[in-house]
């Protein structure tokens, strides 16, 4: 995988707030891509990407008006893109 396509997936997964006082990762994936194969980072960004639908799922049925709502379906699109990413990336890989 390329250096670039790792920025990016990890740019994914980097959460900057709107005034800029708070930058954090939701997963360090430079640092899996490093140490583990695609696949492996792919199944543990699935896994969770599974945990975040459970608690949103326990949060609607608590109270639908809850703010963290929108954070965890923030954090589980940046998980898909990620995932999708790194996917694209080693199927070009492959075919080349």
């Amino acid at each position: 995988m390329t250096k670039s396509t790792i920025e990016q997936v990890q740019e994914y997964l980097t959460v900057v707030e709107t005034n800029g006082d708070r930058i954090y990762q939701i997963v360090n994936v430079q640092l899996l891509l490093r140490k583990h194969p695609a696949d492996a980072v792919i199944a543990f960004l699935r896994q969770l990407q599974k945990e975040y639908g459970k608690q949103l799922g326990k949060l609607i049925r608590e109270n639908r008006t809850d703010s963290r709502i929108n954070d965890i379906v923030a954090r589980c699109f940046r998980l898909k893109m990620a995932i999708k990413t790194i996917r694209n990336s080693t199927k070009q890989m492959e075919a080349a």
